[in-house]
């Protein structure tokens, strides 16, 4: 159990949006978290960074992207465009101005081409098992072409990953986060840049980002391997491994 204080649940909005998060101001210094796909605000790992800022006096933010958690909007109708826009707009909004930026799986692509975007906010980047271009080299490429069809289709392919989990993979997956594939994000970041990786994982194995040659854009990189940990990396180790680099 990790007991966190409580903060209000606020939402941004903005249009017909509508981005549920919590913001806990402690200080000068703060961390953001950004959950991975079909998760939220609320998982063990958010819950930690939060006791762990509470116990360092650091300022925390944590949020739902669009079609998650209490945010507006089904998650079928989304890509990775609308979640960079979901962190950015309520950076602007909350006026945090440097911060420790943690991206998880999917959030790990976000917090990573934010950096390279805005490189004078981020102070440090962690990604948890960070999966940048996800749409193309981890699922399309594993497309049947029965499931490529069915995208072309303008249709939906659901694949079942254990008895209680499904993922929906929608056209707008795809369509929506082809301009945010690392070749065509421009820029450096200079500031301490550090992976985490299970060497259990399955989703995103350990070595994936390799083939990105990440060092020539992020110039103080470490990568981490955690052998028993799998792609959640919710565990004992994991997490005290995690509070070590912020």
């Amino acid at each position: 159990m990790y007991f966190y204080s409580v903060s209000k649940l606020n939402f941004f909005k903005k249009g017909n949006i509508k981005i549920s998060y919590r913001y806990y101001k402690r200080s000068k210094k703060t961390l953001i978290f950004l959950h991975g796909l079909l998760s939220d605000m609320n998982g063990k790992k958010s819950n930690y960074l939060n006791n762990y800022c509470k116990k360092n006096n650091i300022s925390y933010l944590c949020f739902d992207f669009q079609g998650h958690g209490k945010s507006s909007g089904e998650f079928t109708n989304f890509g990775i465009s609308d979640w960079y826009n979901d962190l950015d707009n309520i950076v602007k909004y909350l006026k945090i101005r440097n911060f420790i930026l943690i991206g998880s799986s999917m959030g790990g692509w976000v917090a990573i081409i934010y950096a390279l975007m805005h490189p004078e906010k981020v102070t440090k980047l962690i990604g948890i098992a960070p999966a940048p271009d996800f749409t193309d080299e981890l699922i399309w490429k594993k497309f049947n072409i029965h499931q490529r069809n069915k995208i072309k289709q303008n249709k939906i392919v659901k694949q079942k990953v254990s008895s209680d989990f499904t993922y929906y993979y929608s056209p707008a997956l795809f369509n929506r986060s082809k301009k945010y594939l690392l070749e065509k994000i421009k820029g450096d970041f200079l500031g301490e840049t550090i992976f985490l990786h299970g060497g259990q994982d399955k989703a995103v194995p350990y070595g994936y980002n390799d083939k990105f040659n990440l060092s020539k854009k992020f110039k103080n990189f470490k990568n981490i391997l955690i052998k028993h940990a799998d792609h959640g990396l919710s565990d004992k180790e994991s997490l005290k491994t995690l509070s070590k680099f912020i």
